[in-house]
């Protein structure tokens, strides 16, 4: 009986929401039925002694008289238009009258139908919602037709065995997960409980390894942003105590405190890009492209702002992929910067593009200092640098190449990295030719 009469409350419920949006759509759509019409019988006037539409430019005015109220005011309502030096006054008391004649009775029919299909709404809602209320009462029999089953199995089982087997170690169970913490582990010492055991602690590692490369990305990031604040901190001291009177101190000052901003700007863009990345609202606009052109366009770029380099074109064949141009051309400068950065003055960088078993691939090639081969795995980790003291020197944040691979991963792509220390690091971008980049 409870159920029955929860049912037609949210059955009316649904009915009165539904029913008073409607309305609201009939009235809307009366007035804009209206405005219509009223456009349509002024356009009319005009175009009756200009004989054609004059253009927006043209003076209009819609006045009524404010002294009167009601219907006498709406009656009172006047059009005005100049046309050429001359006023023409379109009274609109016949148009008022003319739409008060159609228009209520036709107002009068709509309300008289909504009427009638507010007070049978919540019929037609019961009747929509009836399969939905089967559903929900087979589903509420099935669960009690399984609880009276367990019930019955857990009684059986006691006869048999003598007692609550099932009810202990599930209290073990409860009291074990109840002592871990987040270091430690669960068991139970129970033979029964070993799948269950297994499964809670690899959610436990998981966790575990999730917090621990959290902490450590805030510790880096932290370290990376407290370092240029400490040194703006020295210097403006410094420019506070006596440096603004000496002029070269100043021009010092100035040049360490602009770099340190830069260098904390880039960071912070960094670090939000791997954020909203992280929380799936970095959105990809895939669409074909020819790696073999973007880094064309890369090459050319970086001969224009780096001439202490030697830029080479190496193989360059066409090499098609559906992927998002802006984001792949970011990955490249990533791997650009990188070579350029660890390659000496005078040194070589080679850029290429082309396909490889059915996949495309970009390619930056240098002639740096190398990577040791331990150090490989973990390039691409947030804030890992192989030497910290080199890199901080250089610029790098140490996210540049997290960013490339949330970006190439992102496509369904893949990195091949091969490197000698003392004689340099080859780094492809592997794509599938297809396209290939994962839903958002």
């Amino acid at each position: 009986m409870n159920v029955n009469r929860r049912f037609n409350s949210i059955a009316r419920r649904i009915s009165r929401s539904w029913q008073w949006k409607r309305l609201w759509q009939i009235f809307w759509l009366n007035l804009l039925a209206l405005a219509a019409v009223l456009a349509a019988y002024l356009y009319a006037q005009e175009t009756a002694v200009t004989g054609a539409f004059a253009g927006w430019h043209m003076a209009r005015a819609l006045t009524l008289d404010g002294g009167l109220s009601g219907m006498a005011a709406l009656r009172s309502l006047v059009y005005t238009f100049t046309y050429e030096g001359v006023d023409h006054v379109v009274a609109l008391e016949g148009f008022v009258d003319l739409t008060c004649r159609f228009g209520g009775p036709l107002i009068a029919f709509e309300g008289g139908c909504w009427v009638l299909s507010f007070l049978g709404g919540s019929r037609r809602a019961r009747k929509l919602l009836k399969p939905l209320d089967r559903m929900a009462q087979a589903a509420q029999r099935l669960t009690d037709e399984s609880s009276a089953r367990r019930s019955a199995e857990r009684d059986q089982a006691q006869r048999l065995y003598g007692g609550g087997v099932d009810e202990a170690k599930f209290h073990d169970l409860e009291n074990a997960i109840g002592q871990i913490d987040i270091d430690g582990r669960l068991s139970t010492g129970d033979k029964d409980l070993q799948g269950l055991e297994s499964a809670i602690n690899d959610l436990l590692d998981r966790m575990q390894a999730a917090y621990r490369q959290q902490a450590q990305f805030v510790s880096d990031a932290s370290h990376e942003l407290r370092t240029p604040i400490a040194v703006i901190q020295g210097y403006v001291k410094m420019l506070d105590r006596w440096g603004k009177d000496d002029e070269k101190v100043l021009e010092e000052s100035i040049a360490a405190i602009k770099t340190e901003t830069g260098h904390m700007k880039t960071l912070v863009e960094q670090l939000l890009f791997l954020a909203r990345g992280d929380s799936g609202r970095q959105q990809l606009n895939p669409e074909p492209m020819d790696l073999a052109a973007l880094m064309d366009e890369v090459l050319d770029e970086y001969r224009m702002i780096d001439p202490t380099h030697e830029w080479r074109r190496g193989g360059m064949s066409p090499a098609p992929a559906t992927a998002d141009p802006a984001l792949i051309k970011q990955a490249a400068r990533v791997l650009v910067d990188n070579a350029m950065r660890y390659t000496p003055e005078g040194g070589s960088i080679r850029l290429s593009a082309g396909t490889a078993d059915g996949h495309s691939f970009l390619e930056v090639q240098d002639g740096g200092i190398g990577i040791d081969e331990k150090d490989v795995p973990h390039m691409f980790d947030r804030f890992f640098r192989a030497d910290p003291a080199r890199a901080r020197q250089s610029g790098g944040t140490g996210l540049g190449l997290s960013i490339a691979r949330w970006i190439v991963e992102r496509h369904g792509g893949h990195f091949e990295v091969l490197s000698r220390p003392g004689i340099g690091t080859r780094i492809r971008v592997v794509l599938p030719a297809s396209g290939g980049q994962e839903g958002d």
